[in-house]
């Protein structure tokens, strides 16, 4: 039934469609006012994929967060204020298949917003920066997969947030503060006044942001239990809370 409601809804593709075209206009803003960086200091204009997406995603805000936000908030909200979730919300298996099925798509979606995404870059970096070199296979791969984890946890916590607020205003809200770092950049700080204290290279956005080696086994474990705690903790949450959730 979600995944219907997901290929019928044209919200999904308005989003994907704005999404492209901002992607592309991104790389011809950065070809237009690229300007030579320092002695050694290699160009955005010349690098692969592998490397101009870590660029991309090491910047705020973090647009593909943003987008996954949107659409999570969007999909689970017009269910339930339309009041279909009455339907079912008496039989309690029932409940724990619609967030299941739900996180299946949010996942669905954030790799349609990767696809998306790789294929603006190879447009536009071929267009604007005269080449659309990938890199090494293997590399590009293992990033690919591991900010997938990353992106499809992120759309758990918003997925988790939407059904515990009931609020479409809250949830868009916490997902922008939470694409544009905030709460990390909190943390952040409260760690530099506080001596041995790392909490914040765990969290999920701030995961994201950081440059990682793919090549590297730490920077890959890393990555990968960060995703992994994510997705398995608040897909938890998520499902308890609407098992025990109050017909209203």
């Amino acid at each position: 039934m979600d995944f219907h409601r997901f290929k019928s809804n044209k919200m999904i593709y308005i989003l994907l469609l704005i999404f492209f075209a901002f992607q592309i206009f991104g790389i011809f803003m950065l070809g237009k006012y690229e300007q030579p960086g320092e002695s050694g200091v290699m160009l955005i204009s010349s690098m692969n994929e592998s490397q101009f997406i870590q660029v991309m995603m090491s910047q705020i805000p973090l647009w593909p967060l943003i987008y996954i936000a949107v659409f999570v908030v969007y999909f689970y909200m017009s269910e339930h204020n339309s009041g279909f979730y009455k339907n079912y919300i008496s039989m309690k298996r029932a409940r724990m298949y619609t967030v299941i099925s739900k996180i299946l798509i949010a996942g669905l979606f954030t790799l349609l917003t990767f696809i998306v995404m790789i294929v603006a870059d190879m447009i536009g970096r071929s267009i604007f920066f005269n080449h659309a070199m990938i890199g090494d296979g293997g590399y590009f791969a293992k990033l690919l997969i591991g900010q997938f984890l990353l992106h499809w946890a992120f759309s758990i916590v918003i997925l988790c947030i939407s059904i515990i607020s009931k609020s479409l205003i809250a949830s868009i809200v916490v997902g922008f503060v939470l694409s544009l770092n905030v709460f990390g950049m909190i943390v952040t700080a409260l760690e530099s006044i506080i001596d041995d204290v790392h909490l914040s290279s765990f969290l999920i956005v701030n995961t994201i942001l950081s440059a990682r080696d793919f090549d590297n086994i730490n920077d890959l474990v890393h990555v990968a239990s960060v995703s992994i705690v994510f997705i398995v903790i608040f897909s938890f949450i998520a499902i308890r809370y609407k098992i025990k959730e109050d017909l209203k």
